[in-house]
């Protein structure tokens, strides 16, 4: 028994530092960053790199702007473009069937360790159309976000919050082959965003973000044919996957 003691403690302690040596080799080999997997966070993207993320928007229009409680998610696509000199090209692609936006545009982002900070400019296209159930509607709008983005990171996680001012340089709205809205360049609000990236496994991130739309015309809703001119806060509540 004496002899068998010594030989046991001595399997225990060798299994031991194995472990430990295994666990120093995999944390060794972890060299994952958030920084290189964000989609939203500011950061300098690799060039020529090109990175795509896909989920759902899930948006609450005000009750007295449908007259319901109607909640409806939209199919949201972004991609990032990596561009020499701090340059980024960013471009969006949100629909639900018969609302549709795209959206391009240029970012300029700068990193100090883990703080970032991110400035762009899109031009977005919106598009609707309705042509079943007796409706001959259709809405073209043209609309442009200057937008500022902070930003956070850990490791394996990363904050950003942004904010966008909303101008629309043109909408129109017809029905049958009459106008019923026909405006050009005018402020229609802006949006305060929170994003929440979080490394999954490996290299798979998943996105939870947060925004609040403060704007007149909101593009999703043209179908309405609102007249009302006041601003409306609508919460968009985004998951989305990078690729």
């Amino acid at each position: 028994m004496k002899r068998v003691l010594p030989i046991v403690l001595s399997c225990l302690l060798a299994v031991q530092g194995f472990l430990s040596l295994s666990a120093q080799t995999t944390a060794s080999k972890d060299t994952f960053d958030i920084t290189k997997a964000s989609m939203h966070f500011p950061h300098h993207y690799k060039k020529w790199g090109f990175q795509v993320s896909a989920g759902l928007l899930l948006v609450k229009p005000p009750f007295d702007l449908m007259e319901n409680n109607y909640q409806g998610p939209l199919v949201n696509i972004h991609a990032t473009f990596g561009l020499p000199w701090k340059f980024s090209l960013e471009g969006d692609i949100s629909t639900v069937v018969i609302s549709n936006q795209f959206s391009l545009g240029p970012r300029l982002s700068f990193l100090f360790r883990n703080f970032g900070i991110k400035l762009g400019w899109d031009v977005a296209f919106a598009y609707g159309q309705l042509r079943q159930f007796g409706f001959d509607n259709k809405s073209i709008v043209w609309i442009h976000y200057p937008s500022i983005a902070l930003g956070y990171k850990l490791k394996t996680m990363a904050f950003t919050f942004k904010g966008e001012l909303i101008g629309i340089s043109r909408v129109s709205q017809t029905t049958g082959d009459k106008d019923i809205v026909n405006s050009r360049n005018f402020f229609n609000g802006f949006t305060t965003a929170i994003y929440i990236e979080q490394r999954l496994w490996k290299n798979h991130v998943f996105v939870i973000g947060l925004k609040d739309n403060y704007e007149k015309f909101y593009w999703p809703t043209w179908m309405l044919f609102t007249t009302f001119n006041r601003f409306y806060h609508i919460p968009e509540l985004s998951f989305t996957w990078i690729l």
